[in-house]
């Protein structure tokens, strides 16, 4: 038996271009208000009470307002790389005669399609349940290949949620993940 589910391929207006742009002036206004940030953290309320610490951040706020944004700009690469790199999930097919888990993604940076093959008894999947202030209700899957996350699918933030049979994937990955 085999059984798909499908989105539309999702798509994306970003290039590399619009991401280095983004991210240089993410770098600018990081750098500008660690600026601020160091004095008002380094002084914690009361300006005359400065320990051996914040001496020395006060003496080289260069230095160090360039590498909190540097290190806080390589947190965003990293997870942005991360994202792109496994790519958007548009279609899953489990094919239980060749005991094989086929998912399909997109790179939305340069809009190339691969696919993945998983065998049933190298995957699991993580499902959580989420609410938040910010975005709300969410259902969060991870695919993992030999306990490493390979996918990661945010059902109520991505057109996943307009799939007419949601209930039914997220079904059969509970029940999967409960007979494993």
């Amino acid at each position: 038996m085999t059984d798909s589910y499908e989105i539309e391929k999702p798509t994306s207006d970003l290039n590399y271009l619009t991401i280095g742009i983004k991210y240089i002036v993410l770098f600018i206004v990081l750098f500008l208000s660690s600026w601020i940030a160091i004095p008002l953290f380094v002084s914690r309320g009361r300006p005359t009470r400065v320990n051996t610490t914040a001496e020395i951040l006060m003496e080289n706020p260069l230095i160090f307002s360039i590498i909190i944004s540097v290190g806080v700009l390589w947190w965003f690469i990293y997870r942005t790389k991360k994202k792109y790199k496994l790519g958007e999930v548009f279609k899953i097919h489990f094919n239980d005669s060749d005991q094989k888990l086929e998912i399909k993604t997109i790179n939305l940076a340069n809009n190339q399609e691969k696919q993945n093959v998983y065998d049933y008894k190298n995957i699991s999947f993580e499902f959580y349940n989420s609410k938040d202030a910010l975005f709300g209700k969410q259902r969060i899957l991870h695919v993992l290949n030999n306990n490493k996350a390979v996918h990661e699918i945010n059902f109520d933030r991505t057109a996943w949620c307009r799939n007419e049979r949601i209930e039914n994937l997220i079904e059969k990955l509970k029940n999967w993940a409960q007979q494993r």
